[in-house]
């Protein structure tokens, strides 16, 4: 399985919308298009629009479309619209799911031609190709694009003092600076740094910290449990699934639907919930924090499927929820 431990992207504004920050922007002959920032929030927030319709905004993935001076940006199902103002080198976002207005200036404006210049000839100071190490874990960024970690290849990009890692679970950008031996990289103004040099202790552990506890890597991606009954007069289906991203956030959707035919009846009844949040691991507890319900934790177990047995499961207060998605067993 594809993963990046790291430090994870973990809020997107101050809204309760989905993993990542939709936009809605007017565009003038793709004057929309390349890096834009926004530091009003404390710590500087990225977005990137490519000419294929292709973006990133903080290391999530999207795509978009443009309709008059209407931006719709899109991720898996959910759409979102914004209106836009732009504005030579800045772009102005609203409505959508912003409560207030949001700019962002065109990421390099403002510098003159000597700060250019110093840029490119303190190129070395910027490389970030080489042997990292640091928290735990050993990264080498490869001159060929690809960054070795915990025994498996990823690609990379560099562009504008960013580093965007490409993973089975979406992209992931992360702000990058280098001062002599030492790589500091920065998503939303928390910051982990790396020194120069070879292997350091406890560089196979497949876990990010969170401040409060640990981000398993092992553990992102989407998990399924789901209940099937039939019976003479009817039937019923259960589903809930979860779905915990690298970036130490977590969806939640639940469904369950019944159906009863009988001499005197003849229906059914469906039902919905959906919850967002955060998550972290410690020791053998998953712990949450949900906007809706609140903090709290259960107990977590890794265990493969008792007849499936290629089919790795986590099993959450005794619940076993099977991988939507394919990943090796857990040994």
């Amino acid at each position: 399985m594809s993963s990046i431990k790291l430090l994870f992207v973990i809020a997107l504004l101050t809204l309760t919308s989905p993993s990542f920050a939709q936009i809605g922007a007017k565009v003038g002959q793709g004057g929309i298009q390349g890096e834009w920032i926004n530091r009003d929030f404390d710590y500087q927030i990225s977005l990137s629009f490519k000419p294929n319709g292709s973006g990133v905004f903080d290391g999530e993935s999207f795509t978009y479309t443009i309709q008059g001076n209407t931006l719709s940006m899109s991720q898996e199902v959910t759409i979102t619209k914004y209106t836009y103002q732009l504005e030579k080198d800045k772009l102005t976002l609203s409505d959508g799911d912003l409560v207030s207005p949001v700019s962002f200036i065109r990421a390099g404006a403002g510098q003159d031609a000597s700060e250019t210049n110093r840029k490119q000839s303190d190129a070395q100071s910027t490389d970030i190709t080489g042997v990292w190490s640091g928290n735990g874990e050993t990264l080498e960024f490869k001159s060929d694009g690809s960054c070795s970690y915990l025994g498996q290849s990823f690609p990379y990009e560099v562009s504008q003092g960013h580093v965007t890692f490409i993973t089975s679970q979406g992209n992931i950008m992360f702000a990058y600076s280098i001062q002599g031996d030492q790589l500091s990289l920065t998503a939303n103004g928390q910051s982990v740094s790396y020194s120069r040099g070879s292997n350091s202790p406890g560089a196979n552990q497949q876990s990010q910290s969170t401040g409060n506890g640990q981000v398993d890597m092992q553990l992102v991606g989407k998990w399924c449990w789901i209940d099937v009954n039939s019976y003479n007069q009817g039937s019923s289906t259960s589903s809930r699934c979860i779905t915990l991203n690298a970036n130490g956030t977590y969806e939640y959707f639940s469904e369950a639907s019944r159906s009863v035919n009988t001499p005197d009846f003849n229906g059914g009844t469906n039902s919905q919930e959906s919850d967002r949040g955060t998550w972290y691991i410690q020791g053998d507890r998953i712990y949450y924090n949900s906007p809706t319900t609140g903090q709290g934790s259960y107990r977590l177990e890794k265990r493969n499927h008792p007849k499936n047995v290629n089919d790795p499961m986590i099993v959450i207060d005794g619940d076993a929820y099977v991988t939507a998605t394919y990943r090796e067993p857990w040994r």
